[in-house]
């Protein structure tokens, strides 16, 4: 199973997918077909037979998680406040930060949503207080990871399925070494093309 779940750095039963949202297997996609000569108006034909010269590029195949994660996660320590994890947000524009141990095992996952969510509920008597409170009060716990290895396919189903933003990509010792996000994901279709090309 490519999904696994840490809470608090300890591993805990895989969650059952959740109904409403599953993914349904479909066909491959077919081939878009040449345009043919009778298709194109007579003025158009140079530009149609120039086109059809091309040879079609196709993309490299792209298979696992670890082929288009990002290696270089902005982390954050359990001891962290909030307004060091806001500063983090804003320096580095990431919407999601996880939170590790000294081992590199994840804790937890800070959002600047579930931040901003917090921020809202908060009387304007309590803010001084909040922006010094431990961040580990917002986080989410447990938290939904995928090994190195994960299929790009189970890792897209898994960030549709659960409507999370991020994945936390663990090795092969349950120690974080990437991150992928919904728009790694879209980046990648815009880049790669029909998904059948992935496996």
């Amino acid at each position: 199973m490519a999904l696994v779940v840490f809470d608090m750095g300890r591993r805990v039963e895989t969650p059952i997918r959740p109904q409403q949202k599953r993914v349904q297997a479909t066909e491959a996609t077919a081939g878009v077909h040449p345009i043919s000569h009778t298709d194109a108006s007579h003025s158009g034909e140079a530009a149609l037979q120039a086109y059809q010269q091309q040879k079609e590029k196709h993309p490299d195949a792209v298979g696992f998680i670890r082929e288009v994660m990002h290696r270089e996660v902005r982390t954050l320590p359990p001891s962290a406040t909030v307004q060091q994890a806001w500063d983090l947000v804003q320096k580095t524009g990431y919407h999601h930060l996880p939170v590790i141990d000294e081992n590199r095992q994840v804790l937890a996952m800070f959002s600047d949503f579930d931040l901003l969510q917090a921020l809202a509920r908060q009387p304007a008597s309590t803010l001084p207080l909040f922006w010094r409170s431990n961040i580990m009060a917002l986080t989410v716990k447990p938290v939904l990871c995928v090994l190195q290895d994960t299929d790009i396919r189970q890792s897209s189903r898994i960030l549709y399925e659960y409507n999370i933003g991020a994945l936390p990509v663990l090795n092969n010792n349950n120690e974080l070494c990437g991150i992928v996000t919904r728009s790694d994901i879209l980046r990648l279709l815009s880049h790669y093309g029909p998904m059948e090309l992935w496996a």
